[in-house]
């Protein structure tokens, strides 16, 4: 009897992002790939060529991919709940996993911050220069809060930037990895003092991790099932 009276479930309904959506995803994924490849060159400059500077050649290449990344990520936007919505259950572990890695990366990057903010204050311009970018860090700090907010609530915006924001920082961090091995080899064969800080491994090797399981945990059978099933069923039905 008591069977009888639970309110049918309501199957998923997937809404399809409108033109405006689509618009802003891919000029959001265009915006962090240039970032990304920016970095990307000085790296490859650095390795072909053996020099310090190096220009953000990669930026127009790097917006490419990341307006493509975005679209293939794209029908992350149609689950999950609305403007107005509330989760009707408690998100799933490895949804509120995810969301602590995104909280971790803030702290990350604002530790590596200070820790170099504390070096370049005593070396001239380039500590004004490190410190002029602390707006920039912060602005990042904050939209990398809203996503990891936007998960616990289980935003379909949110899960879709935190997959494309970390497969590119996950490409950024490899690339600084591999650039540290090399810089590493090349002190050590020319006996060029220290060589490059540990810090820098330390840091690339957990953004590095904590980018590769934001999107496995975010991608995998259960937080897919959790955003499914965030609808609400609409005003008045009364899960009919």
């Amino acid at each position: 009897m008591l069977a009888g009276m639970q309110q049918p479930s309501l199957p998923t309904r997937l809404i399809r992002p409108n033109g405006w959506s689509l618009a802003a995803a891919v000029i959001a994924g265009a915006a962090m790939g240039a970032i990304v490849g920016a970095r990307v060159a000085c790296a490859l400059a650095g390795w072909l060529l053996a020099s310090g500077g190096c220009a953000p050649a990669g930026a127009p290449a790097g917006a490419l991919v990341g307006a493509a990344l975005a679209l293939v990520a794209l029908p992350l936007l149609g689950h999950g709940t609305r403007r107005g919505e509330r989760a009707v259950h408690r998100p799933a572990p490895t949804t509120t996993t995810a969301a602590r890695l995104v909280w971790l990366a803030i702290a990350a990057a604002l530790g590596r911050w200070l820790a170099e903010a504390a070096v370049n204050r005593q070396m001239g311009l380039e500590g004004v220069a490190w410190l002029a970018i602390l707006p920039v860090v912060l602005v990042a700090a904050a939209g990398l809060a809203m996503v990891a907010q936007g998960l616990v609530r289980r935003r379909g915006w949110a899960r879709w930037a935190a997959v494309v924001a970390c497969s590119l920082l996950g490409v950024a961090a490899l690339t600084q990895l591999v650039d540290w091995s090399r810089a590493l080899a090349r002190s050590r064969a020319y006996g060029w003092g220290w060589g490059p800080a540990p810090i820098d491994l330390v840091t690339q090797v957990l953004f590095l991790a904590i980018s590769v399981g934001v999107v496995a945990l975010l991608m995998t059978p259960a937080t897919r099932r959790d955003f499914q099933s965030s609808r609400q069923p609409p005003a008045g039905t009364n899960g009919q």
